[in-house]
């Protein structure tokens, strides 16, 4: 089997045992296992169940920023974007179950292995929201005393909405109101 083969694999599976198991409870014994494979295979293309979870959670932070540039790429107006964004982002992060392992508190202190990612995913997120934010200026629909400080107070808002969300499930019970609060926010920077 070929390198790119196996490597597809091994993270397939993976990411089906770190979502259903979490971080803590997976182990390398049990991913080998699923693939019919020496647990030395998983080690000779991961060194470790952080590195091999870390691909994980790259891969799936992938699809959210691919799926979310396109959001921020579309034809609509600035503040349709931006409010079509903010719920198309809960949505997406709803749906990665392993970027919620790295919400909780005790996971991050231990390990900061998954810092990079996030802070690849933080940054994505600034210019995302810089971008928005510079379109709504230049549609002369939105005006800003100091955008960099816009932009990271929006960071902040809808970083502070994912633990209740995700961790403590309230997604499902507060799918309609996010619409609402995302059309709320957009017209409260609406100039």
């Amino acid at each position: 089997m070929a390198k790119p083969e196996i490597k597809s694999i091994i993270i397939s599976a993976a990411t089906q045992y770190f979502s259903k198991f979490g971080f803590y409870k997976t182990t390398m014994d049990e991913i080998a296992k699923h693939i019919h494979k020496a647990k030395g295979v998983l080690y000779y293309h991961y060194n470790s169940k952080e590195e091999l979870f870390n691909e994980v959670l790259k891969q799936e932070l992938s699809t959210v920023k691919s799926e979310l540039q396109k959001v921020v790429n579309s034809d609509e107006d600035a503040l349709t974007v931006l409010s079509n964004y903010f719920f198309k982002r809960l949505e997406l992060l709803h749906e990665s179950v392993n970027y919620h392992e790295t919400l909780k508190a005790d996971f991050f202190e231990k390990y900061h292995f998954v810092e990079e990612v996030r802070e690849d995913f933080a940054a994505f997120e600034r210019n995302n929201f810089y971008q928005m934010l510079k379109k709504g200026e230049e549609e002369g629909v939105l005006q800003f005393n100091n955008i960099d400080s816009t932009v990271n107070m929006l960071l902040m808002l809808v970083n502070s909405m994912e633990v209740p969300l995700f961790l403590q499930n309230k997604y499902s019970e507060y799918i309609h109101t996010i619409k609402e609060l995302a059309e709320f926010l957009v017209k409260g920077l609406k100039s």
